[in-house]
């Protein structure tokens, strides 16, 4: 019997069985590695830090308007960004400069105030939800917060910078949450 052909045909096998494990192992890390990467995008400590001086910021205004908005139904959620929103009144031409800045500085894409039940706003099902639909990133952001109490609100920020860390370009922006909770 020819005892070379044998130990050359069981070398086969066992390199295929272990390039096809080693395979599984490496797609199961890239799939890890990259929910991480995601995960560490949400709830940075040094953007919680932000949003929650942010969120003290906003409560020095008159919020009640937008949660009032919000609770009746006429609204799903509210987007605060530069130049639209009721929570600035008059006053805001006054100090459009500063929210310039601190938009700028922060690195802030988008304010969104949400009713607490974010669940239903996730599936993305019903009509009126086109804005927070359309980006998947707050899709996704929204899936892993939990539901909280009927009367409470999550103020949620949504930052953007590029790679280098500076102010982002369509090209290669990195899309960062955080939140903090807010009651009626």
């Amino acid at each position: 019997m020819n005892k070379k052909g044998f130990v050359f045909v069981e070398t086969i096998i066992v390199t295929c069985v272990l390039l096809a494990s080693l395979m599984v192992v490496y797609s199961l890390y890239v799939s890890s590695l990259n929910s991480e990467t995601r995960q560490l995008r949400y709830d940075d400590p040094a953007r919680l830090y932000q949003t929650y001086y942010l969120e003290k910021y906003f409560n020095s205004f008159d919020m009640d308007l937008l949660l009032n908005r919000i609770s009746s139904g006429t609204s799903k959620y509210e987007l605060i960004y530069q130049g639209r929103s009721d929570i600035f009144g008059s006053s805001y031409s006054e100090e459009a400069l500063f929210f310039d800045s601190l938009w700028n500085h922060l690195h802030i894409k988008n304010i969104y105030l949400v009713k607490s039940n974010v669940s239903e706003l996730a599936k993305c099902k019903e009509k009126g939800y086109e804005v927070i639909c359309s980006n998947q990133n707050l899709v996704s952001y929204l899936r892993n917060l939990d539901d909280g109490e009927a009367n409470t609100f999550y103020f949620i920020v949504e930052y953007a910078t590029s790679r280098s860390g500076g102010n982002c370009t369509n090209i290669d922006c990195f899309s960062y949450f955080s939140y903090m909770t807010m009651e009626a």
